[in-house]
């Protein structure tokens, strides 16, 4: 069972039996990738507002985290445990509206690209969760390298937002959908 607390939050996200060495993959990967875009939106001088390194550092530490934590045993059992149902798992990849937000702050990303990412995501959620459990990893793997491609030749996106859109299907198709 998850802890109370500050703490309970964290177990929710990574799981609550997550190992030492589970806890310090998701937090050095999260931090690391995050620290690592706000220097390269500096060094590049982007002129990204303080708001926009704000919110896309909260994206980049929920989507690098996610990608590992998802993927960890303990995340696994937790986010695939026997009361999570394939509802549970749409309804968490559909709250992903993160491109929306991405719209909204940055000219350069469009409706149509932020719907096309997020169009594709939730296809892709639906396709994985309607496939017989033996091929939903396939599935998933096969549907993140087509949404690589998306997010690399159908959306053209401001500097510094080029991970955004295979990070995000590897965090919920191939890792969150596909790791029960």
């Amino acid at each position: 069972m998850p802890r109370s607390g500050v703490l309970g939050l964290w177990d929710r996200l990574v799981g609550p039996d997550a190992t030492r060495g589970e806890h310090g993959l998701v937090l050095a990967y999260a931090l690391s990738f995050a620290v690592g875009l706000l220097a390269y939106v500096r060094i590049q001088s982007l002129g990204w507002s303080l708001v926009q390194q704000a919110v896309v550092a909260v994206f980049a530490l929920d989507i690098a985290g996610g990608i590992v934590a998802n993927t960890t045993d303990a995340g696994a059992r937790w986010w695939h445990r026997s009361s999570q149902g394939p509802w549970d798992h749409f309804g968490f990849v559909s709250a992903h509206l993160h491109p929306f937000v991405l719209a909204v702050l940055f000219e350069t990303v469009t409706w149509y690209e932020s719907a096309l990412i997020y169009g594709f995501l939730i296809v892709s959620a639906a396709l994985v969760l309607l496939s017989p459990h033996r091929f939903r990893r396939p599935v998933g793997m096969l549907l993140v390298s087509v949404g690589v491609l998306v997010g690399l030749i159908l959306v053209s996106v401001e500097p510094g937002l080029e991970w955004f859109a295979p990070f995000l299907y590897l965090k919920l198709v191939g890792g969150h959908l596909t790791s029960g």
